[in-house]
C-alpha cells in the first residue's frame, strides 16, 4: 500500500490575459478528453452568440474576429460564452480601455457562470472584443466572455462545473503532477488509474491530518477492496487521493476527497473492478 496524495497548490493560475484588441485568451486545461461524433462548425457572427453558446478554436494571434465557429455543447468545443458586455457611445474608446472593461467585468461574470475564480477551477478565462474597423458597425459593439480552454476538448457546459479533480469512474495518467495537469484518459485505453470512490467533505476549513487519516481509511482503504476486491495491502495495485490543501480551502469549490486505484508504472487497460489482484 502506499499512500500518494496529490494536494492542490497555488501556481496553477488561469488568468484573465489581454492579447489582441479583437481576441484575447489563456491557456487553460481542458476537462475530459472524450470523443464525441464529428460535426461541421457553422461559423456564426460574435454578436450573434449568446450566453451558453459553445465556439471552435479561436484565433488569437490578433487578427480581427467577425465570426466564429458554433458548436454544440455537448460536443467536442473549446469555448462557451458565459456574458456579453454591450458598449455605448459612438467613438471607439481604444484597446486599453475595452481591455480594461473586460478585465472588470468579465471576471466577476465568470465567477458567477462557473462557480470559482478561474485560478482556481480548470476553464480558462478570455474575451473577444472590437478593434477600431469593427467599432464602426454599431452591432459589434460588444465584448463576449468566455470560459474554456485553448486545447480543447471540451464537453457539456462548464456553467456551475467548478470541480477541480476527476470524477468517479475516470481513469488519468500519472497522477504526481498538479491537480490541474492530470490528463483524463479514456478507460479502455492504457492509463495508470481510476478513480473508485470519492465523498465531499463538509466542513469549512480544511482536514486536518487526524481527520484526514480517517478519510482515508473510510473512502479510500474501504473503497479500494470495494471496488478491487481485496485489500489495498495485499494488492499489486496502490491507491492515491485528491484532496485541495489548507492553503486553497477556502478559494477551491472543489471539498472532495476524490480516490484512485492504479499503479504509476501505467499500462492498466480496462477497469480494476472485481480483479482481486
Amino acid at each position: 500500500m502506499r499512500r500518494n496524495p496529490a494536494w492542490l497548490g497555488v501556481g496553477l493560475a488561469l488568468c484573465l490575459v489581454a492579447c489582441t484588441p479583437s481576441g484575447t485568451g489563456s491557456t487553460g486545461t481542458p476537462g475530459p478528453v472524450t470523443s464525441a461524433a464529428a460535426t461541421t462548425p457553422t461559423p456564426e457572427p460574435v454578436t450573434v452568440l449568446t450566453v451558453g453558446d459553445c465556439t471552435g478554436p479561436i484565433d488569437l494571434s490578433g487578427a480581427s474576429i467577425t465570426s466564429l465557429p458554433a458548436i454544440p455543447c455537448d460536443q467536442a468545443h473549446y469555448y462557451e460564452v458565459h456574458a456579453t458586455l454591450p458598449l455605448t457611445g459612438d467613438v471607439f474608446p481604444g484597446t486599453e480601455t475595452l481591455a480594461d472593461q473586460a478585465a472588470a467585468q468579465c471576471a466577476p461574470a465568470f465567477v458567477s457562470y462557473v462557480g470559482v475564480e478561474p485560478q482556481y477551477g480548470r476553464y480558462a478565462s478570455a474575451y473577444i472584443a472590437p478593434d477600431e474597423a469593427a467599432w464602426a458597425v454599431p452591432e459589434n459593439r460588444v465584448i463576449t466572455c468566455l470560459v474554456g480552454s485553448a486545447d480543447g476538448g471540451l464537453l457539456g457546459s462548464a456553467k456551475g462545473d467548478f470541480l477541480v479533480f476527476p470524477k468517479t469512474g475516470q481513469c488519468t495518467g500519472p497522477q504526481n503532477v498538479p491537480a490541474l495537469e492530470v490528463e483524463i484518459i479514456d478507460c479502455a485505453e492504457p492509463h495508470s488509474y481510476e478513480v473508485i470512490a470519492a465523498k465531499k467533505v463538509t466542513s469549512e476549513v480544511a482536514p486536518t491530518k487526524a481527520e484526514l487519516d480517517k478519510l482515508f481509511t473510510s473512502v479510500c482503504q474501504a473503497g479500494f477492496k470495494e471496488f478491487v476486491g481485496i485489500d489495498v495491502g495485499k494488492s499489486k495495485y496502490e491507491v492515491t487521493y485528491f484532496i485541495a490543501g489548507a492553503d486553497v480551502w477556502k478559494k477551491v469549490a472543489d471539498h472532495r476527497i476524490v480516490c484512485s486505484a492504479g499503479s504509476p508504472d501505467g499500462g492498466i487497460k480496462g477497469t480494476l473492478k472485481g480483479v482481486k489482484k
